[in-house]
């Protein structure tokens, strides 16, 4: 019972994540539909990823010793373990999506 029990909640667990990030990709998307235009999304996508990215959320010299353990193992073509354990897509994942949808709406027209 305890097996299947951990084996469950690890199914769960993975499984709340992929849902996490398709709501993601699809509130991009409906977001873009809603305002006709989904470059200005993605610029604001760029825009906003590229403000974070210089805020440093922790001082990282407490995490000095433990710089040999920081990687990521690739697991396939552009799939990695903190891929699957993240809760939001890739930026470059939401910009080809927004860029695909761009081109589908530019061709309704």
């Amino acid at each position: 019972v305890l097996l299947v029990s951990v084996v469950v909640y690890a199914i769960s667990f993975l499984l709340t994540r992929a849902l996490s990030r398709y709501r993601e990709l699809a509130a991009d998307r409906s977001g873009a539909i809603l305002i006709g235009r989904p470059s200005l999304l993605a610029f604001a996508l760029v825009k906003v990823t590229g403000e974070m990215s210089r805020i440093p959320t922790k001082d990282l010299r407490a995490a000095e010793h433990f710089n040999a353990f920081f990687f990521t193992p690739a697991l396939s073509n552009g799939a990695s373990l903190s891929s699957l354990f993240s809760t939001h897509p890739s930026l470059e994942k939401r910009l080809a999506q927004l860029s695909d949808l761009e081109a589908e709406m530019n061709r309704a027209q």
